[in-house]
């Protein structure tokens, strides 16, 4: 899931990241989301050109397209020897050695020759001017040198220009007789360390995974260019230096239950040790450790700093959290005042939903369990029940996200259920201001109870925003961060479901004006007087619909621009932001904002309209009020009637 990537990104600084890369097929739009997405939190990566065997393969083509669509600085480090099906090798242009693969190897056999002579003072470039068109003892051709020679010299030329340091070192060493072909390949490949750590420019290699060819030096390469598992960007707190875990991933074993996947970021985990979920405020136990090798698993006692941990036995730890090693190490983090990294992940709010029923009531258990794995592995996916109709509802970030959810309860949980029709999920906002109060009364033990509210509702942004009045908060005294707890509480409660379509309200700002609460009153008669007064008071603040807006990318021909811009600001109400080009294949694209009730089965009528050709991403954009007479529409169809 694209959104899961861009929301683990900011905690995954120091991640070895390779972008792979296709050669003959043009950038897609979630590709460049995700760039950007790194980007902008500063992620350094190397770029791997594949499936440079397959037919009309080009690699300047994709270099160039990293550069104009990606705004990317490429530093070709490897070039291919042979393109398409002639495709044999690469030339390490850093240390100037060729490797070839053996055909049928399965890139298990490879051998490695010196294109340049090593000299005494290293790489001997000079005699390559008295080589023939074709020698033996060269496992290349006299055309494939030249061009070696010259995007080695390239290569130097950009990173010496990037790095004012590294020309510096050069021409210590050399003095006058230095030019950038001749400069040595550790200088060179200490400056590309630094441009790619620094964010400046991406390594580029080349090869094709599916043969296994040229995957070693990529291997190398990630060694070589890119941070240390132990390298740590962001401060961890000294409080947390024995343990300091980020939960990356939760899978399900059949046998062994949740797999918690761990980034372990300072100090260690070991096996039948407490933790402290600092996400959740619980404490958790690890029952076993173990070491993941591909899909095996080797149980371990421990596992130390800048390694992956797989936990065994954590029973609330979801993807997103962060764990330490006690409740006590946490406030003491805290309390120093240091940041603690990773609290959580923000989850987009859901823009579909659906109910999802068992085949059958023997199944309902399963499913729910199945749901409940489904809601660790994924914070987007919400889980609710509809106290009206006993249904159980499925929240996510669209159409294919649901459908993946359906194929998992299926095939993974061995669950036969059925999903039913998608709706969008609208939010609800108040349009104008009110003041209203409310009053309880409850007699228990013999003890009577009593409290009234009186709240002011007015339209406002995002979340709703809860204040007390000034005079109220001093009159509370010592009470005041519990009493402010159960406003909290109360207020959120009646804007988990609006007046109209009991929809979440948003846009809204509360603030109590005046509580008064009788002696031996509880905070649970205070939250739920709150929660009747902000009812009563968003009936009367003429509630109105938003509808969520998708950013769109459509990438379509240039011959069939026309009907999918009419179709899609036409009938489906969008709006162009932006007309671009793309490199490499020369399509169109389309940047457009839509509203998500228009985009309903869209994937299949781009398909249809151009011929297989177009192909189109998403990402919630924000929230939007709809008109009278469409918000008359959407409740008579929801509803059945319109009051």
């Amino acid at each position: 899931m694209a959104q899961l990537v861009w929301r683990c990104l900011p905690r995954l600084h120091w991640v070895r990241w390779c972008a792979a890369l296709l050669t003959i097929h043009p950038l897609q739009a979630q590709s460049v989301s995700v760039w950007r997405q790194a980007d902008r939190y500063h992620i350094p990566r190397i770029a791997f050109i594949n499936k440079l065997d397959k037919p009309a393969a080009s690699l300047s083509s994709a270099v160039e397209s990293m550069r104009l669509r990606l705004s990317a600085t490429p530093l070709v480090v490897q070039l291919p020897l042979g393109e398409g099906r002639a495709f044999r090798g690469v030339v390490d242009l850093v240390a100037m050695e060729a490797m070839l693969w053996q055909p049928g190897s399965d890139g298990d056999a490879f051998s490695l020759v010196e294109v340049v002579p090593t000299g005494p003072t290293g790489k001997d470039f000079q005699g390559l001017a008295s080589l023939p068109e074709q020698c033996d003892s060269l496992p290349i051709s006299r055309r494939e040198l030249e061009a070696a020679l010259e995007a080695r010299a390239q290569l130097a030329e950009q990173v010496l220009t990037l790095d004012s340091d590294l020309l510096d070192q050069a021409l210590a060493e050399t003095g006058d007789a230095f030019s950038p072909l001749t400069l040595s390949d550790r200088l060179l490949r200490e400056g590309l360390r630094r441009l790619t750590l620094q964010c400046d420019a991406v390594p580029v290699l080349c090869g094709s995974a599916a043969r296994n060819t040229a995957i070693q030096p990529l291997m190398d390469a990630i060694t070589a260019y890119l941070p240390a598992p132990t390298s740590k960007p962001v401060a961890i707190p000294t409080a947390l230096k024995q343990l300091c875990a980020y939960a990356f991933k939760v899978t399900h074993d059949a046998m062994r239950g949740p797999l918690v996947f761990l980034r372990i970021l300072s100090g260690s985990i070991r096996a039948q040790s407490p933790v402290y979920n600092l996400t959740r405020s619980q404490r958790e136990r690890v029952s076993r450790v173990l070491l993941m090798l591909a899909d095996q698993q080797q149980e371990v006692p421990a596992i130390t700093e800048g390694n992956i941990a797989v936990a065994v036995g954590l029973k609330h730890t979801v993807t997103g959290d962060t764990l330490v090693q006690s409740e006590q190490a946490a406030k003491m983090a805290k309390a120093s005042g240091q940041t603690v990294p990773f609290a959580g992940l923000d989850a987009a709010p859901p823009v579909f939903f659906c109910s999802v029923e068992p085949a059958s009531a023997a199944q309902q258990s399963a499913l729910e369990r199945a749901l409940s794995c489904l809601a660790r592995e994924d914070p987007s996916l919400r889980v609710s029940a509809d106290s009206d109709t006993g249904q159980t509802v499925l929240s996510g970030m669209g159409e294919l996200h649901l459908e993946v959810v359906l194929h998992r309860l299926r095939h993974d949980f061995r669950v036969d259920c059925s999903l039913g029709t998608l709706q969008v999920a609208y939010r609800e906002a108040p349009t104008t201001s009110t003041t209203q109060s409310s009053s309880l009364e409850h007699t228990l033990a013999g003890t009577r109870q009593s409290v009234s509210v009186t709240l002011e509702l007015r339209p406002g942004s995002g979340t709703p925003s809860i204040s007390l009045a000034s005079p109220v908060a001093m009159a509370i005294g010592c009470r005041q961060q519990e009493v402010e707890e159960a406003v909290r509480n109360g207020v959120e409660s009646a804007c988990l479901h609006g007046p109209l379509l009991s929809f979440p309200v948003q846009d809204v700002e509360v603030e109590c004006s005046d509580i008064s609460v009788g002696p031996s009153t509880s905070v649970a008669l205070l939250s739920a007087c709150v929660a009747d007064c902000t009812s009563k008071a968003l009936k009367a603040s003429n509630i109105q619909l938003l509808e969520p807006f998708m950013h769109l990318e459509v990438s379509v021909p240039e011959e069939q621009l026309g009907v999918v811009l009419g179709d899609l600001t036409s009938s489906r109400k969008g709006q162009v932001c932006k007309l671009g080009s793309r490199a490499g294949d020369g399509s169109r694209v389309i940047v457009a904002l839509a509203p998500l009730a228009s985009l309903m089965g869209y994937s299949t009528a781009l398909r249809t309209i151009t011929s297989g050709t177009g192909s189109f991403s998403s990402s919630f954009a924000h929230y939007q009020p709809v008109s009278s007479a469409a918000q008359q529409d959407i409740v008579q169809q929801l509803r059945g009637y319109v009051l």
